[in-house]
């Protein structure tokens, strides 16, 4: 028992000068996510522990999410000297079962940058749609049919023919006039920025109160948007899913702050059309603001944009009108 006794006192000297070192950086996720509806919000947590200190720590932001998880809010904490941690509000936009992918947290040292990654994190997706079972319903005994007509209607339709041919046999088609040259009608420009701002107008005159003008409000303004960037940058956004514009406005550099504005309403709109979510009058009313403030940002970003889309139509509407005057004027030489 003695011996025994001495034996933790010598390994606790041994610890106390050699003391056992662990991992220098150790990084772990903590989510509440479970089974989720569209529209539901969730926590997620991130805890960072170090042995020194940083010159910067960059947390996960939204850049780092997809389009399926929004950030709703964010909270960083410093526990310790040496422990720092973040907290997430998450709402989950998805409408199949999805994972939340690995997030990405960087410990910055002068030009040395050291990446730790979290684990992946399965979410379940849960639908409101009711389900239905219907059992099969019996045949129906079959149905007895008139006398057959159709050789009558295949006669009449014969006689027909042959009387319209002995019409323009014997008779002579009177002598065509002169044609007169029909002139020229420009197309005219349809300005971007103009047509959004004539569809926000619409929008502000509508008072939603049921589903049915809650869905129709919505894709109306997702609608307003996607029409926006199809006329200005050519992009198939009306045939387009939420998610393929906004990868497309991604791979051609959009604006930041449009491209969020875009998340925000065109996943709304998504939920109100396809997860029979029915949103209260100010939502409607937030989506219609950021609606205004998407117009305003496109004025300040892309007026350039427009004004050269303008002459390049100004310029193809001359080539055509000369086009035009051209191909009349060889007509009556003819």
């Amino acid at each position: 028992m003695i011996r025994s006794n001495f034996s933790y006192i010598i390994l606790g000297l041994v610890l106390s000068i050699f003391p056992i070192t662990s991992q220098a950086q150790t990084i772990n996720e903590y989510s509440t996510v479970d089974s989720l509806r569209v529209g539901d919000t969730f926590d997620f947590s991130i805890t960072l522990n170090r042995d020194r200190e940083y010159d910067d720590i960059i947390f996960p932001d939204s850049s780092d999410l997809p389009s399926n998880f929004e950030v709703r809010s964010q909270s960083q904490f410093k526990v310790t000297s040496f422990k720092d941690s973040v907290h997430y509000k998450l709402q989950f936009f998805a409408t199949a079962d999805t994972v939340l992918p690995k997030l990405p947290v960087s410990l910055v040292q002068g030009q040395d940058t050291t990446t730790l990654y979290t684990n992946l994190v399965p979410v379940g997706f849960q639908s409101v749609l009711a389900s239905q079972d219907e059992s099969l319903r019996p045949l129906k005994p079959i149905f007895d049919f008139a006398a057959a007509w159709w050789p009558y209607i295949l006669a009449f339709l014969l006689l027909c023919i042959a009387g319209y041919f002995l019409y323009t046999y014997f008779t002579k088609p009177a002598p065509p006039k002169a044609k007169e040259p029909e002139p020229f009608v420009p197309t005219p420009f349809v300005d971007p920025l103009q047509n959004l701002q004539q569809h926000i107008a619409h929008l502000e005159q509508m008072k939603p109160s049921t589903h049915e003008e809650f869905k129709e409000f919505y894709i109306e303004l997702g609608d307003a948007i996607r029409q926006y960037f199809e006329d200005l940058h050519h992009i198939p956004a009306l045939e387009s899913t939420s998610s393929e514009i906004l990868q497309n406005l991604k791979n051609q550099s959009i604006d930041k702050q449009l491209v969020d504005d875009t998340r925000a309403v065109l996943q709304e709109a998504d939920m109100v059309k396809f997860a029979k979510f029915t949103p209260t009058t100010e939502q409607a009313g937030r989506a219609l603001e950021k609606a205004h403030n998407f117009l305003e940002q496109a004025r300040n970003i892309d007026a350039p944009r427009v004004e050269q889309l303008r002459r390049e139509h100004q310029s193809n509407m001359e080539t055509l009108r000369e086009r035009h005057e051209q191909q009349n004027a060889e007509e009556v030489t003819a």
